[in-house]
């Protein structure tokens, strides 16, 4: 929601980013950190008063999550109490 809205507002500001999704602009600057560590949001120089302009350099983003389902551990018990 956050990375859209990013998008399709182009907020000049941290504080405008927190506007455009209705929350908290401290845990929407928390967000937006997380999310440049992981490369999916930069910032740019140049906001109003010098703020850091969110952006989201990308047309699409991908994401691809491995979550294995059943624990692997509980496959070794269960394979050698078959025995």
């Amino acid at each position: 929601m956050l990375i859209q809205a990013i998008v399709e507002s182009e907020p000049t500001s941290i504080r405008d980013a927190a506007r455009a999704v209705n929350r908290d602009v401290s845990d929407v600057h928390a967000d937006l950190q997380r999310l440049e560590m992981l490369d999916i949001v930069a910032f740019e120089e140049g906001g109003r008063g010098g703020a850091k302009v969110p952006i989201v350099p990308y047309e699409r983003i991908e994401v691809h999550i491995d979550y294995p389902l059943v624990d692997d551990d509980a496959d070794a018990d269960a394979a050698a109490s078959a025995d």
